[in-house]
């Protein structure tokens, strides 16, 4: 891409040479410009929402406008490329570990997704992301967190935090470790809250709260069975009792907060829907083996048509099933037959549905191919899932996911147009947020 500046010669081969380089980080700024710097676009196929249109647009300020500046900084010609918003994340584990976050943000612009939302994190970890400046920069990935996510007790994802809290990292697990895992506490208030009734969540909100979630998540897992279980012999994994979903749901909403749930079933769905939950944190069925059968994940008409009227959003996080490598050729098959079946429903409803990936160290590319191959979606819906839909649901108040006057000058110039072949999205020729260039970290 073509940058043609109006300043300096000197300033002109800094950032020529930057651009050759890739020498600038993702924490540092793309171009030492003032603050109220401005860029003219030239050339590019601009997405409207429906097809490309060729365009010219100003970003000053790091704002989308169409009117000239009284000074222009910089011209930048995008060679015929197609310029879409930025991608989103809307269920992701990444941003709370100061070691890890420089290189998944480096992955997350690679991949042109700009935007993350955190489904449970380790409090004190994100804290010290965020506080060391590592998200929510112009130059990062700007992400939301639900830390600590409420649950039961020994309610997932306890066994997960704990596991790695005491350093086992190996598979299968021994009897004596899930043993201690069971027995321990180190991540209970950082990254879930074990709550078993109204009075336990009463004196655990304020704590919640002061922790300053962006949304809360709550953890309803096999919750048809959660009756047949003994309260105070709880299992590993279970999630929070189906009657507390309301209570939670009234103090999030009355603080200005939505609520996301894990889920696994469509009954899991069902007392999430009524419970009043704001969005699904995943689609039930994500792994389908021949014993639970399809119709354990079939998600009725009855709530489809719920959702739609409530307004709730659906992540997908169809690609789990390959999470942890291929699995049996039946997993697949009987996988693939509830997933299709409850997105086609879902989508013939009107039902929004987000991208989201839910695996560590990982953004949303391979979901959003997976998503491609179920076949559910024409290529149009699915570049408005990922570049509009998921973004806006993240960051509702901001004017992000589309590309208009007044919204934020935060896209990516494709090579190809994804419309046609939607393995364009993955050909990413350049990427700008909030009017500045995004020039990425040389890995080895």
């Amino acid at each position: 891409m073509l940058i043609s500046c109006t300043i300096s010669r000197a300033v002109c081969a800094c950032i020529f040479l930057a651009a050759l380089t890739g020498s600038v980080t993702a924490s540092s700024q793309a171009v030492n410009a003032p603050a109220s710097n401005s860029t003219h676009f030239i050339g590019g196929l601009w997405f409207d929402g429906q097809s490309f249109t060729r365009n010219d647009f100003y970003a000053v300020n790091g704002v989308l406008t169409h009117h000239a500046p009284s000074h222009v900084y910089q011209t930048a010609d995008l060679h015929g490329g197609f310029v879409v918003p930025a991608f989103g994340d809307a269920h992701e584990h990444n941003f709370d570990s100061v070691g890890n976050t420089p290189g998944v943000v480096q992955q997350y612009l690679r991949d042109g997704v700009f935007y993350a939302q955190g489904m449970t994190d380790i409090t004190t970890g994100s804290a010290q992301v965020v506080a060391a400046h590592m998200v929510n920069t112009p130059t990062t990935v700007d992400v939301t967190y639900a830390h600590g996510g409420v649950t039961a007790p020994q309610g997932h994802p306890k066994e997960i935090y704990e596991q790695y809290a005491l350093g086992f990292y190996e598979y299968p697990l021994t009897a004596e470790q899930n043993a201690k895992i069971a027995a321990s506490s180190l991540q209970a208030g950082n990254a879930y809250w074990e709550i078993a009734n109204a009075d336990a969540l009463a004196a655990a909100w304020p704590k919640i709260l002061a922790a300053k979630p962006d949304l809360i998540k709550v953890l309803i897992t096999n919750s048809e069975h959660f009756a047949d279980e003994d309260p105070a012999h709880m299992p590993l994994g279970m999630g929070l009792d189906p009657r507390l979903i309301p209570l939670v749901v009234a103090r999030a909403h009355a603080a200005h907060l939505k609520v996301a749930a894990h889920i696994d079933t469509a009954v899991d769905f069902h007392n999430a829907l009524i419970g009043g939950v704001d969005e699904m944190a995943h689609l039930p069925g994500y792994y389908v083996t021949a014993r639970d059968g399809v119709a354990r994940y079939h998600i009725t008409d009855a709530d489809i048509a719920e959702a739609k009227r409530r307004g709730v959003k659906v992540i997908a996080t169809a690609s789990i099933v390959t999470n942890n490598g291929p699995p049996p050729a039946e997993v697949v098959a009987l996988t693939r037959e509830s997933e299709v079946s409850n997105l086609t429903r879902l989508r013939k409803a009107g039902v929004p549905v987000l991208i989201g990936s839910d695996f560590y160290n990982r953004d949303t590319v391979d979901e959003a191919r997976f998503l491609k191959g179920l076949g559910v979606w024409t290529n149009l819906e699915l570049l408005r899932m990922y570049s509009v839909t998921t973004p806006q649901d993240i960051f509702p108040k901001r004017h992000i996911g589309e590309l208009r006057e007044g919204f934020e000058a935060n896209f990516l110039v494709l090579k190809a147009d994804p419309i046609v072949d939607w393995k364009a999205i993955e050909q990413i020729a350049d990427r700008w947020k909030q009017g500045q260039q995004i020039l990425l970290t040389k890995t080895p």
